[in-house]
């Protein structure tokens, strides 16, 4: 009988949005919910096994079923590093999965925001450590 091996594909398909912003993460996940109408929850640490070990993310998800789009907020500086190393000026990343036709209008909400100093959005396929996001 001979060896069968599986390739799996890493699937990329989502939007990636940077901010800065020195506010902790529950302050942050607070003035999402009511500048873009989520409703944020917070779900146990992502943890990410990196050089040292393990690290620990903060962690919030919202599933807007109607709209069959998935939100998550997640912190950038961890317990030991960071969750993506090359984004050192990002502090949390809001990753966008399923259908988005407005992310320049979200955008524009979160960087309306008194707490957040940039949102931009990122090119997921240029990070060297996208694995790291994901989940």
């Amino acid at each position: 009988m001979g060896k069968i091996t599986l390739e799996l594909e890493e699937d990329f398909d989502f939007k990636l949005i940077g901010i800065s912003c020195h506010s902790k993460d529950y302050r942050l996940s607070f003035e999402l919910d009511r500048t873009l109408e989520f409703d944020f929850f917070k779900e146990e640490n992502l943890e990410i096994k990196i050089k040292e070990g393990f690290a620990e993310f903060s962690f919030y998800s919202y599933i807007d079923e109607e709209n069959y789009t998935e939100y998550y907020l997640l912190s950038n500086r961890g317990s030991m590093g960071y969750l993506v190393p090359e984004e050192k000026l990002s502090d949390y990343f809001l990753v966008i999965k399923g259908l988005i036709n407005d992310e320049k209008e979200i955008l524009k909400k979160l960087n309306q925001i008194k707490l957040v100093l940039k949102a931009y959005s990122i090119n997921v396929e240029e990070l060297k450590s996208k694995r790291n996001l994901i989940f």
